[in-house]
């Protein structure tokens, strides 16, 4: 071009034009990495501890976003007669409450890497293993339903001092968990205008029904089977095997009663050993060998006196009145 026109191009302004280019491309994409982290902020910050977001904004690629299949363990809690508690509490007053019961129960649940995916009333349903992998997450589940039990005990100690400063009474507050783990699909789900990241499936429905037989069963903490295969050094027993409410086959349920301090108890050990020889008998219909072994598991655990009530009260039910020859030993559980 020079030798021939003596035209005579200056680099110097296309490379500012490069340069200015590709800091702008640069300032956008920084911009849009920005926002999306802020996205996920505000999206998981109530549902998720801050550690647990922090990870999620520094690898969003952990998020899928829509549905997705996996295994995940659910947790339904409730608080026990809180229509009761709240009769005659001015409104200020039972959010209050349900406030100070909500707070050191959700802490639990996020202390152990748990998703909450939703309140309702007094009642908390949470998952794990999503949005970020948890290959431990059952055993997450459990440890925190116990810790969940653990700092409301705190709670009522602290109503109670509370109670006895201003010369009033405090409710003695008790909850009911119910775990269970199977496949979900899990993701956001709703409408255009507004959705939330939920979860489905029909685990999530047996974590529903678990957690409403614990006062039936005189229990705080009821898993399901897989649930309980998942954590065998937790102390974990074998309770009944039911249809639950809207099912035809039976499962078979456990109490969760401690930790790995409790599993590895002598007491604890002989518990299971009676319980399972207990079962096994009831099952067989030899009542005489099961109320035998239902001695022994009340010498062992003294906390699950209703159940052991409930099975001498069906042991001579069906005396009168046996049950039919195919019978598995399953209850049929009447309500949700």
């Amino acid at each position: 071009m020079f030798v021939n026109w003596g035209w005579l191009a200056d680099p110097v302004y296309p490379a500012l034009s490069a340069l200015g280019v590709y800091l702008s491309g640069s300032l956008i994409i920084y911009i849009d990495s920005e926002n999306q982290r802020r996205q996920i902020r505000s999206a998981f910050s109530y549902y998720l501890a801050p550690e647990m977001v922090k990870k999620l904004t520094d690898d969003p690629d952990q998020l899928v976003l829509g549905g997705q299949k996996r295994e995940l363990t659910l947790l339904f809690s409730d608080i026990r007669s809180f229509t009761t508690i709240s009769e005659g509490l001015d409104a200020d007053v039972l959010i209050s409450l349900i406030n100070k019961i909500l707070t050191p129960l959700s802490d639990a649940i996020m202390a152990h890497g748990g998703t909450i995916d939703k309140y309702m009333g007094d009642a908390i349903m949470a998952f794990w293993n999503a949005p970020l992998n948890d290959k431990d997450h059952a055993r997450n589940a459990a440890l925190a339903a116990l810790d969940m039990l653990a700092r409301l005990r705190v709670l009522n100690q602290n109503l109670k001092q509370q109670a006895e400063n201003t010369g009033e009474t405090s409710p003695d507050i008790r909850m009911g968990v119910g775990l269970n783990t199977g496949m979900c699909s899990v993701g956001n789900m709703g409408s255009e205008q507004r959705f939330d990241y939920s979860v489905l499936g029909d685990a999530v429905n047996v974590a529903a029904r678990l957690e409403s037989q614990t006062k039936a069963y005189g229990v705080d903490i009821l898993l399901g089977e897989e649930t309980a295969r998942a954590i065998p050094d937790l102390a974990c027993v074998e309770i009944d095997r039911i249809i639950v409410k809207g099912k035809t086959r039976p499962i078979a349920i456990f109490a969760l009663l401690g930790d790995q301090t409790l599993a590895q108890s002598p007491g604890f050990k002989s518990l299971v050993k009676n319980q399972n020889q207990f079962l096994n008998a009831y099952r067989q219909q030899n009542w005489n060998d099961a109320e035998a072994y239902l001695a022994g598991c009340r010498n062992h655990a003294p906390g699950l006196a209703l159940l052991h009530d409930i099975y001498a009260a069906r042991i001579a039910q069906y005396r009168n009145t046996p049950p039919p020859e195919n019978w598995n030993g399953a209850y049929i559980a009447l309500s949700k």
